[in-house]
């Protein structure tokens, strides 16, 4: 296994297991009408630190281990490949968009109405969300790309 497909699996990985149990809070707490603008910075910025730590650390682990792919330049099936993941990444970060902006939108007046408390903010984290999920999901799908690729090609 090549020193990037290890990194795509360490992304997969994290990303699934730190940003899922986020989310699984986030949507808890909406779906139980009791959203904190404070509570939800807290559990996002401890998500966002979890998720840097362990990535930041494992690469380097990865790293060192394989000092020697570590420093070679990709080659061309490897440029190929972070091109294609690219590609069907930006594609499915324009549908998520838009759609989850449209939604959004669309649902503005039932989310006002189940947050009365604090209407403006409750759809501004929901929103704020909705964008989070498109960009982690769109990055998930993105190394997924790579892992396959890796696997297709070895």
């Amino acid at each position: 296994m090549s020193f990037r497909e290890k990194t795509a699996w360490i992304a997969v990985v994290t990303t699934l297991v730190v940003w899922s149990v986020y989310f699984a809070w986030f949507w808890t707490d909406v779906a139980g009408q009791q959203l904190d603008g404070g509570t939800v910075l807290t559990r996002f910025l401890i998500c966002m630190g979890i998720s840097l730590v362990v990535m930041v650390g494992l690469n380097v682990a990865t790293g060192v281990m394989t000092a020697k792919n570590i420093e070679t330049p990709p080659d061309e099936l490897e440029r190929q490949i972070e091109a294609r993941a690219d590609r069907i990444g930006f594609k499915l970060l324009e549908l998520l968009v838009p759609v989850g902006l449209i939604g959004g939108l669309l649902a503005t007046d039932t989310i006002r109405s189940a947050f009365p408390a604090d209407p403006a903010g409750s759809v501004a984290l929901i929103f704020a969300n909705g964008i989070l999920m498109a960009f982690v999901l769109t990055e998930v799908v993105r190394e997924a790309v790579h892992i396959a690729s890796f696997r297709m090609t070895a």
